[in-house]
């Protein structure tokens, strides 16, 4: 490479050549301008479009939790059945008088001689005279009238094989059962003879005053039907009272006179 001469080198800078083919512009060898950006660039969001998709989030969002508490107001909510019906499904206001009611009309009264059991527990047993019915609710459904009616009073046994009576003598007692409601379950040896002491008699057999239907009530007992039975109980007068003890307390009394 040839030497330049000494005016040349203290001369300062060699200025840019200029004229064709010589880069020209920002960039250029020599230029001062900003450096030539190759390829593309970073480029700024929008700010509108920022805004645009956060909008369209929350909107979702928004749906969303919408639909869940739909769905949770429909798996706990009220039935639709629950629901007020139209004005049009409402019956409409009668103006008319309801006429009178006839005594023909009205509904019959109860039974006096069927208390509840509060009833029962509380003021005691029915006091009943001879020949009185008396209303029993027993167990479950079962509902049944009960009639009682003392017979003759025998000083001895009936017929020719009967046992002489031990305390006096025979009193036969005829019950009647009819079945109102369910199948009950009454016994015979539920009934018992009271003296005037308080003591209870059970009824007794091999009298012969018993023979025509005697242990009637051992048989499935069915709405609607009426059962007879007889028991016998060995006492000294007809004066006393039969007592009807279905299970551990007393539920009704009859008075002979």
């Amino acid at each position: 490479m040839p030497l330049l001469p000494p005016s040349y080198a203290s001369a300062g800078p060699i200025p840019p050549v200029s004229g064709p083919g010589t880069p020209t512009g920002p960039g250029a060898p020599g230029s001062t301008g900003n450096p030539v950006r190759i390829g593309r660039g970073p480029r700024r969001v929008s700010r509108k479009l920022v805004t645009t998709y956060f909008a369209g989030g929350l909107a979702l969002l928004l749906l969303g939790a919408v639909a869940v508490v739909y769905l949770t107001y429909r798996a706990l909510g009220p039935d639709d059945s629950t629901l007020a019906t139209s004005s049009d499904d409402l019956p409409a206001a009668s103006t008319s008088r309801t006429p009178a009611r006839t005594p023909s009309s009205l509904p019959s009264p109860k039974p006096a001689t069927e208390p509840s059991e509060p009833l029962r527990a509380r003021f005691g047993p029915q006091k009943l005279r001879d020949g009185q019915s008396f209303v029993m609710r027993g167990e479950g459904d079962a509902r049944y009238r009960l009639t009682l009616k003392a017979g003759k009073f025998h000083k001895g046994g009936c017929g020719n094989y009967g046992v002489k009576p031990a305390n006096g003598g025979y009193l036969p007692v005829k019950l009647t059962l009819k079945v109102l409601e369910g199948e009950p379950e009454v016994s015979e040896y539920s009934f018992r003879f009271q003296n005037a002491d308080g003591k209870w008699l059970n009824s007794v057999g091999g009298s012969g005053c018993d023979v025509d239907d005697y242990l009637g009530f051992f048989r499935r007992q069915s709405v609607g039907r009426t059962y007879t039975s007889t028991v016998v109980f060995d006492v000294a007068a007809r004066k006393g009272e039969i007592v009807y003890v279905p299970l551990m307390d007393v539920a009704a009394e009859w008075k002979l006179s």
